[in-house]
């Protein structure tokens, strides 16, 4: 009986110390969304992971991608016609790590024939 008591208690513990699982709809998701005139290829996101994304027309979405950690900016790059675009954030200092849910990076990029190839980032909380 005292054996039994023992293995009970020491279940009980072992339960109680599990790490929380998130669930498929827990998280931080974040999409792509085109605000421009162009087409986008080769769509990269990258802040604790790389994530890529499909080729997004002009006024088009992507799904949402999974991120384990995101801010309401990143490092993004792009291709329009073959030319690379970026956006490269110096760092995350005083940001704030976004709560479990959708968001979007609203991308537009409003000359191609700048040399600087920036892309202009809004970010949007779905």
């Amino acid at each position: 009986m005292r054996n039994s008591t023992i293995l009970l208690m020491a279940l009980f513990l072992l339960l109680g110390c599990q790490k929380e699982v998130k669930t498929l709809e827990e998280g931080v998701f974040i999409r792509i969304e085109n605000t421009s005139k162009y087409t986008y290829q080769d769509i990269k996101v990258s802040i604790t992971e790389e994530k890529f994304y499909e080729p997004l027309a002009p006024g088009t979405s992507s799904a949402y991608q999974r991120f384990s950690k995101a801010f309401r900016y990143a490092y993004i790059e792009l291709k329009i016609n073959n030319k690379r675009y970026g956006l490269q954030p110096i760092d995350y200092v005083g940001e704030e790590e976004l709560k479990d849910g959708k968001y979007t990076y609203q991308l537009n990029v409003e000359d191609t024939s700048s040399l600087s190839r920036q892309l202009n980032l809004t970010f949007k909380k779905d």
